[in-house]
């Protein structure tokens, strides 16, 4: 009986990891796990007691509302075409430089995360109209595939980021200032994800040049759409508004936006509200059954002992080398959201011994899961574009290689210079 007071944690990770490897789904995987290691060490009516009032407390906080808002938001835009807007605006813009259309690409990515808040949706939404487009230049289905790839991850860091969100909830972070955190790190990958797509051999140049007036004219009529991440950003800096009321300004804005273009009936939007209620029902549910996990994690002491092993072995850039590691081969096997709610009360107790910020160690972790995003052979944007362009996955894991390089060096620049994250979210106080 003493070995599973000692080791009941542990074994709930183990049986965990086994669960994931027969195909059972993530939250189902964490709440068997959770629960049967609790059986080894209390009696039936206070596992289940205690599985129920965690269930109920994870399920009921407040700050969760925002998720199912800026979910319906990026489905909504994705039945009204804003992609397609947002992809003209940024080519019109990329004039005839090298790869002009690459660097469009990457920048019609950074804005719908700006709005979206998710990897996923970006990358679909995006793609669709920039692979083809990208095909016909000359690029190649490796580069093609790999620019959408690598610039749908930027819907984890940019606000509003929907895995910061679950972040803001699991460690009590506030999801305002982990918003506004996010901005200068999202300016800087985007930033380096361009000029890699500017220096990236072979170098295309075909000419896109338009007048002034007619850059003015294709931005003015995507003017509702290009400004709503200014107006997102914009509204949580000030403090007047919260994430939550902010995403359902957004849910108004974008729904009005469509109505008024002649692109959004009944149907669309009810087709959106269906697909967003059935992302936030599964994201509900690892959030669940990961509280669940986590807490039973906490209660045995599990991220306070691997948190000591690890600075008692390494310290400094060698421990943060080694949860870098860690999430890369997580990356490899669990999507993002799944990632998140598994590493977060391992990892974060790390993070403070080594004393990170809350908001540093939020954007690190989001980054990491810009790495899961991409890194074969689960990665969940590999999938979305192989689905909605039939491109060979290893073509397009091999496209993604530069950017998750790019991602794992942001890593160390963000632990190494944490005013990059944490200067903006200072001046606000």
């Amino acid at each position: 009986m003493d070995f599973f007071y000692d080791y009941a944690g542990f074994i709930a990770i183990g049986i965990l990891f086994t669960l994931m490897l027969i195909s059972v789904p993530v939250f189902v995987a964490m709440g068997i796990a959770a629960f049967a290691a609790a059986l080894l060490i209390e009696d039936p009516f206070h596992v289940f007691k205690g599985l129920v009032n965690v269930a109920w407390q994870g399920a009921s906080i407040f700050e969760l509302v925002a998720l199912p808002l800026f979910i319906l938001t990026g489905t909504i835009m994705q039945r009204t075409d804003a992609g397609r807007d947002l992809f003209e605006v940024t080519k019109a813009w990329a004039g005839s430089i090298p790869n002009s259309l690459g660097v469009a690409t990457i920048t019609a990515c950074g804005i719908f995360a700006a709005i979206s808040g998710s990897s996923v949706a970006t990358a679909a939404t995006v793609g669709l109209v920039a692979i083809p487009l990208l095909l016909e230049e000359g690029y190649g289905e490796r580069r093609a595939g790999g620019f959408v790839a690598g610039g749908g991850t930027l819907g984890i860091i940019i606000p509003p980021s929907i895995p910061l969100i679950l972040y803001g909830v699991i460690t009590e972070t506030s999801i305002g200032q982990l918003f506004i955190a996010g901005v200068v790190p999202g300016l800087i990958m985007i930033t380096l994800f361009t000029i890699y797509v500017l220096l990236t051999r072979p170098r295309v140049r075909v000419i896109h040049n338009m007048s002034m007036e007619q850059k003015v004219k294709t931005t003015w009529s995507s003017l509702g759409i290009v400004l709503l991440p200014v107006v997102i950003i914009v509204a949580i800096y000030s403090g007047v508004f919260t994430p939550t009321e902010v995403g359902a300004l957004s849910v108004l804005y974008v729904t009005l936006l469509g109505v008024a273009q002649n692109r959004l009936d009944f149907a669309k939007l009810k087709d959106a509200a269906v697909t967003a209620t059935a992302t936030t029902a599964m994201l509900f549910m690892l959030i669940v059954f990961g509280q669940y996990f986590a807490h039973f994690l906490t209660f045995e002491q599990v991220p306070q002992a691997i948190a000591a092993t690890i600075i008692e072995n390494a310290s400094g850039i060698y421990a943060v080398t080694l949860m870098i590691l860690a999430y890369v081969v997580l990356g490899m096997f669990l999507e993002s959201a799944a990632m998140l709610l598994i590493s977060i009360p391992i990892f974060f107790p790390v993070a403070e011994q080594l004393g990170m910020n809350p908001l540093v160690f939020g954007i690190f972790a989001a980054i990491a899961m810009e790495i899961a995003q991409i890194s074969p052979p689960i990665g969940v944007n590999l999938f979305t574009i192989h689905g909605i362009s039939k491109i060979d996955l290893w073509k397009l894991a091999r496209g993604a290689l530069p950017f998750l390089l790019i991602q794992i060096a942001m890593l160390y620049l963000i632990y190494l210079v944490p005013e990059i994250v944490l200067w903006l979210p200072e001046s606000m106080q």
